[in-house]
């Protein structure tokens, strides 16, 4: 029996099932213009999605001058990350080596499948930190976090979060120039994700400005989300070089609440709510569906059908 974990979700389907009812999600898909109701199972995955790649020793010593760029804090976390991204390629180079059929048939089952489950499981470990600020309902919830542990999980999460998307893969494909580094971009997509979630999350952790806005809609319109469900609402703010200047960070957690993440020194609180009005409400949803890459979710049909034909 086969343990290699084909279909890998980039977004998290517990996250999702705030907006789902018996497994099932309504779900807009931008390319093909449709609504429809799905299994949480069948959206925002792909077979393979985080197998790793082979690397060359060349390509390797690229990546390590990636990680000792670093924070010295978060270098030796980082040279991990890079070991086991890395070590599937290092094994089959070593495999090379092994002339006995049989055995050589077992090591090429076992590093079939740690190439396939390896980012999987990192990937479960991460979500498991997210469990706290996932099951936030209230401004208390969300203040319980403030503690040290807690805080640095949350960020971390909402980090990987932010940067584990097929949206976000593009993104940092495209930022490389010239065939070579592009191509390195791609096969080393969860590598690159990775390194700029830990440096983003030690950034907000130290920043004295970090806030948040515990968001409650009690209006008839719910909050919806989408396949980049933590993203940068201000990032249609350029400077003259066409570079996002400003983040702040929106996540949607249930179509009743939602939250920021901000860095603006005007609110004396660390963490703050507000009550959403219907324009708000319509605000951020339309901010989640231009963000979002295929898939948009609510737990609302006829929502969906409207910001679809309002597009």
């Amino acid at each position: 029996m086969s343990n290699l974990k084909k279909r890998q979700h980039y977004v998290w389907r517990h996250y999702l099932r705030p907006w789902s009812e018996n497994e099932s999600v309504w779900t807009y898909l931008k390319e093909q213009d449709k609504v429809l109701n799905t299994g949480l199972m069948n959206v925002a995955q792909e077979k393979y999605f985080y197998e790793l790649e082979d690397f060359t020793h060349e390509e390797i010593s690229f990546l390590k001058k990636i990680v000792d760029k670093s924070h010295p804090s978060l270098k030796a976390l980082n040279e991990d990350f890079l070991l086991i991204f890395t070590s599937t390629s290092i094994l089959k180079i070593q495999l090379a080596k092994v002339s006995n059929p049989n055995h050589k048939k077992v090591l090429e089952a076992k590093i079939r499948e740690v190439e396939v489950n390896s980012m999987e499981e990192i990937h479960s470990y991460i979500e498991n930190l997210g469990s706290k600020i996932i099951q936030c309902r209230s401004l208390k919830d969300l203040k319980d976090l403030d503690t040290d542990d807690n805080l640095f999980s949350a960020i971390m999460f909402l980090c990987v979060q932010y940067f584990r998307t097929k949206n976000m893969r593009k993104s940092i494909e495209t930022s490389f120039m010239g065939e070579k580094l592009e191509k390195l971009a791609k096969k080393s997509w969860s590598f690159m994700s990775f390194t700029m979630a830990t440096n983003l999350s030690r950034n907000i952790l130290f920043d004295e400005k970090l806030r948040f806005i515990f968001i409650e809609n009690n209006t008839t319109t719910p909050f919806i989300t989408c396949d980049q469900p933590v993203f940068n609402i201000l990032n249609d703010k350029l400077n003259d070089n066409g570079e996002v200047v400003e983040m702040e960070l929106y996540y949607p957690l249930t179509s009743k609440c939602s939250f920021y993440l901000h860095f603006r020194p005007t609110q004396i609180d660390r963490f703050e709510s507000m009550i959403a009005d219907e324009d708000y409400v319509t605000y951020l949803n339309r901010k989640v569906f231009e963000n979002a890459s295929y898939y948009v979710f609510s737990d609302n049909k006829h929502v969906l059908e409207q910001i679809r034909r309002n597009e």
